[in-house]
This record gives structure tokens, sequence and C-alpha cells, in this order.
């Protein structure tokens, strides 16, 4: 329960926290403040820091009821003993399964972002076989991996990328993410013709908009003529907007809408808020009192698109910390996007996609879009278009579900995809917002080696300071 905060204001939680100077571990608190939530600390060396971790005290005081109960991992690697994030391996006080799951299969990159939260070293190329160690573990320990995400450094320079791949075509893992700048992809024909093999691959692909020379040091054409062709050799596209106050927040009221209509290849649309931390973040021009936030970024999507997409779409993801990720759902045809959170009702969705990542069009997804109709049906006079809307739905639900005639699953997964789009957007931690809270409950989690599963949030902020794989002393806050 809230409580007064010695700082005067309202005290939501304990934590611990770092300081973004000196990288120690200290006690903090979040706040509220003014309509807003802040974590603040004190350093024995530095002094009182502040940060803001979100701009709607409303957005945020709403998160407890996407806060589901969670699926507790069944291993663990280490001992729960000095506290999170000390013990990280994982231990015994994680409270979450990974939905995504990472493994950095290289530090080597043929780019120099300005922004670039990795370490990026020439160090190390991981071989197949322990990338595949990796992954047997994680699923002997698991089940299955709904999300498998190859970063780097830039994966797609590994010399055995293909190796990697094949090696990966197994039954447990739902799709493999495939983190990309596009270099290569825009200029071998090669390239996309084998990528284009591997169903399960969708390439998140950097994709900034006007500004992306600012953010990521690259021609904007590049991004563009690389996500035109993953478009034209029909492999998944997953444009990956970073999000970055003062450089192009003002775009993405346009650029969102733009992607979801662009082509039927965009499966998602990722918007990733700024974290500031690794070689490149943690130079990068930072106020800790001034970031993007999800909230302040939800509205720069609906004043930039005249509220064709609202605030109100997006609902926190019911599987992580709910402060670390929205979600919305949209169907997307030749008439245009149609927004389903508030068609299907927010306590629907959060039932039908809780502990996931992603929603599978599955008999529970059937029953959802079923609701929908019957909603949109029964309260017309909340839904501009309510009539249109309903011919649209009952259209794609007898794409999907044809009466009579069974499909396969990967049909039905296609035809989903193709109409169905997701945007995601995610605010990933650094030393300014890091908060022990959040990462105890963290769904996406690096695998690395000795047998260890690390916080994606962790790694990034805290832990690759100590990873043996990189020189000492040489990896950045």
């Amino acid at each position: 329960m809230p409580s007064t905060s010695a700082r005067g204001s309202t005290r939501y939680y304990e934590t611990t926290t770092m300081c973004p100077h000196c990288g120690k571990l200290v006690p903090g608190e979040v706040y509220g403040r003014d309509g807003a939530v802040f974590l603040g600390r004190s350093c024995p060396e530095h002094g009182p820091v502040e940060a803001l971790v979100c701009s709607d005290v409303g957005w945020f005081e709403s998160l407890p009821r996407f806060d589901v109960t969670p699926v507790k991992p069944s291993w663990s690697q280490t001992e729960t003993s000095k506290g999170c994030p000390d013990d990280c391996g994982l231990c015994p006080a994680h409270r979450q399964i990974a939905g995504t799951a990472a493994i950095e299969i290289s530090n080597r990159c043929n780019s120099s972002c300005p922004v670039c939260l990795a370490d990026n070293q020439g160090t190390f190329d991981l071989s197949v076989e322990e990338i595949s160690r990796l992954v047997d573990d994680a699923v002997r320990e698991q089940g299955t991996l709904g999300v498998l995400t190859l970063s780097g450094g830039e994966p797609t320079i590994h010399p055995r990328f293909f190796d990697i791949l094949r090696a990966l075509d197994r039954p447990e893992i739902g799709r493999i993410n495939l983190n990309s700048n596009g270099r290569r992809i825009a200029e071998d024909d090669r390239f996309l013709d084998e990528l284009a093999r591997h169903p399960k691959v969708y390439v998140s692909l950097h994709f900034d908009g006007q500004n992306a020379m600012r953010i990521r040091g690259v021609d904007p054409e590049l991004q563009e003529r690389a996500l035109e062709r993953l478009c034209r050799w029909n492999i998944a596209a997953v444009p990956l907007v970073l999000a970055v106050r003062g450089q192009n927040e003002g775009e993405l009221g346009t650029l969102v809408p733009a992607l979801l209509q662009r082509s039927k290849g965009i499966k998602t649309l990722i918007l990733s808020l700024m974290a500031y931390t690794g070689r490149g973040g943690g130079a990068f021009p930072a106020d800790p009192l001034g970031r993007l936030t999800i909230p302040s970024a939800l509205d720069c999507i609906e004043r930039g698109s005249g509220g064709a997409i609202r605030k109100l779409d997006f609902i926190p993801v019911p599987m992580p910390n709910p402060i670390c990720a929205a979600i919305g759902y949209f169907l997307v045809d030749e008439e245009g996007i149609a927004p389903l959170v508030q068609a299907a009702g927010v306590e629907r969705t959060v039932a039908c996609i809780q502990n996931e990542h992603f929603a599978r069009p599955d008999e529970k997804f059937e029953a959802l879009f079923r609701e929908m109709i019957d909603n949109v049906y029964a309260r017309s006079d909340q839904f501009p278009h309510a009539e249109r809307m309903l011919q649209r739905f009952r259209a794609f639900l007898g794409r999907l579900f044809p009466d009579g005639r069974p499909i396969a699953e990967a049909q039905r997964k296609a035809i989903a995809e193709e109409s169905i789009k997701t945007v995601f957007v995610m605010q990933f931690m650094d030393s300014w917002t890091f908060d022990s809270v959040r990462l105890a409950k963290c769904s996406c989690q690096h695998l690395m080696p000795g047998d260890r599963r690390i916080p994606s949030c962790g790694y990034y902020a805290y832990h690759r300071r100590f990873d043996p794989r990189f020189p000492a002393g040489s990896s950045v806050r």
C-alpha cells in the first residue's frame, strides 16, 4: 500500500537500485509527485539521485490489475543469499519464466550506433555447439521457448549464422527473433534467399524514421531498403523503432499507423524506449527527469495519429512487471486500422494473453474474437462505424476458423498475422531506473554460458561488467 515518502510525496515501495555515476548498489524508493512517478536514492559518494519512472501516475496506479500471478521457474542455478541482483543466475526468488530468451551470439558488429546498449568489442563468437547447449538447457528447464532472440553485436555477420538457424529449427521454439541493423539485408540477395527458408525467423529490424542518422548513425534509406526487401522476400518483418526523447518522439504518431498498414509482411511493431546504458547509450545525452516513458510515448502516438490510435488501445503486458511493457492489438485490412482491446474488454484480453508475449490463434483466441463481436453489437453506440466493424470482424473470423473445413495450424497462424498486428512499447531499465522489484519478474532473460539465466535489464545495466568474455574493466554502464 502507498505511504508517505520522506520526500513528502506518495511512496509506493522500497527497492534496490544503483548509482548511475559509480554503479554501486544502494537502497531506493519509488514514489509519486506532481502527477508522475520517480525512483530516488542516495549514493554515499555522489549524493541524492532521482529519475523519472512513469510520466503518468494514473497509469502507474492502474498497474496492479495487470500484475497477474506469474509462472515461477521450476529451476534455479544460484542461491538466494545477498539479494537481487547479486544472486542472479536465476535464484529461487525470481518470479517469472522467460517469455523471451535471448542469446548474444557474437559481440562483433558492422555498425557503430550512438545509442547502442551493447558492448561490441569483437571478443567472441559463440559456437553452434555452445548455442545449442544453452537452448537445450533452457528447454529442459522450461519445456518450450515462445520467443528466442538472437542478438549481438550484429548476428547476421556471425561466420556460422545459418548453421545456427538450422540447429535451432526445433519444435520447442515458437519463433526466432533476429535483431538486426539491416546492413546485410539491404545488400545481400543470397543471404535473403537462404533466410527465407527459415519460416520461424522474424527479423526485428532497426527502423527509426527520418532521424535514424542521429539515433543509429545510419542513413534512413538503408533501413527503408532493408524493410522493403524483407517484405519482397516474404520474410516476417518486425520494425524495431528506438524512441528517443528530443530525437524522434514527434514522428511516432505517423510512423506507427504507416508501418501497420505498409505491408502484410510486417507482423509486429516494437517501440523500444531509449535505455541509457552500454558503450553508446551510456554516453548518449540524457535528462533523467525528462525521459520518454510508456505513457508519454502513447500520448505522442495518439496526438500524432489524430486519435486513430489511442492510449486506451494499449494495456500493460500481463507477464513481466507491468511497468516494463505495453501492448496493443489492431485488425488491419484494406479499410484501415481497427483497435481490438476495447472491443474485447480489458479483463478478457488480459485473461487471453497473460503469461505469454504473443497470443496464439487457438480456440481461446476464437472465443475472444466472438466476444468482441458480441460486445460491439451490444454497445454499438460506443464504437464508430460499428456495423462495418462487425462485418470486418466476422469476415476475419470466417477466414481464420472456416465452418466445416479444418485448416492447418501454420495456415491459421499466417492468416492471423496478416490481419492482426501487435504493437509493443517496451522500456528497459538502465542505471538511472534500475529497480530490483521490477527485475524479479523479468520475462526477457539472457541465456548465459555456465547454464545461467540473467534478466536482460540486469545484464545490460549491472552484470555485463562482470562478464568474463570481456577484457577486465572494459565494459561500461
